[in-house]
């Protein structure tokens, strides 16, 4: 695995390559979430959410669930941020 950065174009088919229930993990993960909240909310236990998690993290290319939910934001971000074609 590779913690280089990332171009914006490979960031966002990382997260496309994510499964449903990997996105909706992480992105639970995102708000501050542990697993036991995640795990709640969604109706599993925290352990497949962790297994998620790690696949996830694997999908991204980076080690930690840190790195994948900074990863996540960023692009999530990106996707947000209006586009200027101003010269």
């Amino acid at each position: 695995m590779s913690l280089a950065p990332t171009s914006p174009g490979s960031l966002g088919s990382s997260i496309d390559a994510l499964s449903d229930r990997q996105f909706e993990c992480l992105r639970l993960a995102a708000t501050g979430l542990s697993s036991p909240g995640i795990a709640e909310q969604i109706g599993i236990s925290p352990r497949t959410v962790d297994e998620h998690l790690a696949a996830a993290c694997e999908a991204l290319g980076v080690r930690t669930r840190i790195q994948a939910v900074a990863r996540f934001a960023k692009v999530e971000r990106e996707l947000s941020e209006p586009r200027s074609f101003l010269p």
